[in-house]
């Protein structure tokens, strides 16, 4: 068995390795995706051009706290990018982007800033619109999770995001299109974005792969540059897509590759809300304390399905609706956990002005929530306290306030374009319905659904341990919040 899965793991690899007489063929110019950027270059041979974000971010909440006061206010530089893209002759296209604001945020891979440095090869021989990408890059899973942030008409993602984001992660991809059915399939390692070069003992399963397939008669500038409305819509157009993921957990060193994940984590393969997934890193199948090598590996997978219908109506006005459904889980000896939510929402513009209205829902496991090392701090608050795998003496206990339980989002949305997307203010008032708090008795609460950087996950680390300390408790409550953000873009 493991000589089959390296020769499968073999020949993923050795799959963009062409000859480079396979590039062949003048390649014609279909813009460089996405509008923004100003032209540093633009020769025969070469396009360059510079491009850039910013986004102040002010929010209030109204938190029901028992410490601390209800009402709270802040701001944040929500985001700040800086990116090139260019064409190198007829080789390939190529996208760098850096982020530099409140997103960037320090961890064991996370130092760096660097988002994408993708390059777009043209494999001429294998099919006229055959593209090799290779490099950091989005994940091509999830719509929400594929959209452009500087082209939402909603200040932040929804909370079905914290399910379904696969954020970036590198490695190669073939995207093709045949017509109007569009596709890709890729690889990448699992471990999220950044992660430095490590030569360690290894026992491989089945690498990070992903499919994207749907029809698609123009409206994304293709599966990985997606955007979340069009102003300059001229027609009716419509995209349905249908994507999935599977791995098999692989040990490098002493760890996992999800385990070196830290950043742009969905829920799923977040350790403090997938229990299994930190306990099958320091204990075998019979509860006994493993190796790096005998650890237990899981296999993790996502299916979903999404599509968007934009009616031109004039060019003042124009009405898009956007839907979206993912389903998840993990699995390892120790047990089974599921994750699933969705999104609808609608969008009319009439003028400079943009409409919207988003209802989205996020669905964990009964069992999910923060594994605790110690039976002692589980005794401490044992009415949040279930045992999993193992046995009592080893302190394996998950935290649980009936997290199962759906949370709801439903958040108007207003927005004024002074310049399309390159300067605008966007005003959202997001209802979270059945939201978790995190009580510390001496701090005050802590709001789950509370959005962190790229959209990802909720998580705060001082959620994760929260209930580690005798007196604090969760509770389910409704929370309102106001968002409005300034972004200019070039």
């Amino acid at each position: 068995m493991n000589s089959l899965r390296k020769r499968v793991v073999a020949a993923m690899v050795l799959w963009g390795l062409v000859p480079l007489s396979a590039f062949a063929g003048a390649w014609e110019d279909s813009g460089l995706w996405l509008d923004n950027g100003v032209p540093v270059m633009n020769t025969d041979t070469q396009k360059l051009d510079i491009y850039g974000r910013a986004q102040m971010i002010g929010t209030g909440e109204l938190v029901p706290d028992p410490k601390a006061a209800n009402q709270r206010i802040y701001l944040f530089l929500n985001e700040a990018r800086l990116g090139l893209k260019g064409q190198y002759e007829d080789l390939f296209k190529y996208e760098m982007q850096l982020d530099f604001g409140g997103e960037s945020i320090n961890g064991s891979n996370t130092n760096m800033s660097l988002l994408d440095m993708v390059a777009d090869i043209p494999i001429r021989s294998w099919g006229e619109n055959m593209i090799l990408k290779v490099g950091q890059f989005r994940v091509p899973y999830s719509r929400e999770g594929l959209t452009d942030d500087g082209y939402m008409d909603f200040t932040d993602p929804s909370i079905a995001n914290a399910a379904a984001f696969q954020g970036r992660d590198y490695g190669l991809a073939l995207m093709d299109n045949f017509g109007n059915i569009r596709g890709t399939i890729g690889t990448f390692t699992g471990g999220g974005r950044n992660v430095p070069q490590r030569y360690l003992p290894e026992q491989i399963g089945v690498p990070y792969m992903v499919a994207r397939v749907g029809y698609d008669n123009g409206a994304d500038v293709d599966i990985y540059h997606v955007v979340g409305t069009d102003l300059n819509l001229k027609r009716d157009s419509k995209a349905f897509y249908v994507n999935g993921i599977f791995m098999q957990d692989t040990r490098i060193g002493h760890s996992t590759a999800l385990g070196v994940h830290t950043i742009d984590d969905n829920l799923l393969i977040n350790p403090d809300y997938n229990p299994y997934l930190k306990w099958g890193d320091t204990t075998d199948a019979n509860g006994a304390v493993c190796s790096a090598i005998t650890c237990e590996r899981g296999h993790l997978f996502f299916l979903g399905t999404d599509g968007v219908d934009r009616h031109y109506i004039d060019d003042q006005h124009a009405l898009e609706l956007e839907y979206e459904a993912n389903w998840g889980g993990y699995e390892n000896p120790f047990g089974v956990i599921h994750i699933a939510s969705g999104r609808a929402q609608v969008q009319y513009r009439s003028g400079k002005f943009e409409f919207g209205l988003r209802y989205a829902i996020l669905s964990m496991g009964d069992n999910a929530g923060y594994l605790i090392g110690s039976a002692a701090a589980a005794a401490q608050n044992p009415a949040y306290a279930t045992q999993v795998g193992g046995t009592k003496a080893s302190g394996a206990f998950v935290y649980n306030e009936q997290m199962g339980e759906p949370i709801h989002e439903i958040t108007p949305s207003v927005t004024y374009h002074f310049k399309g997307n390159h300067l605008k203010v966007v005003a959202s008032l997001p209802l979270y319905l059945d939201a978790p708090l995190w009580i510390d008795e001496a701090d005050g609460a802590y709001v789950f659904t509370d959005p962190t950087p790229s959209g990802a996950t909720t998580l705060t680390n001082d959620q994760g341990t929260v209930l580690e300390t005798p007196g604090n408790s969760t509770e389910r409550r409704t929370i309102p919040e106001a968002r409005l953000m300034l972004q200019f873009q070039f």
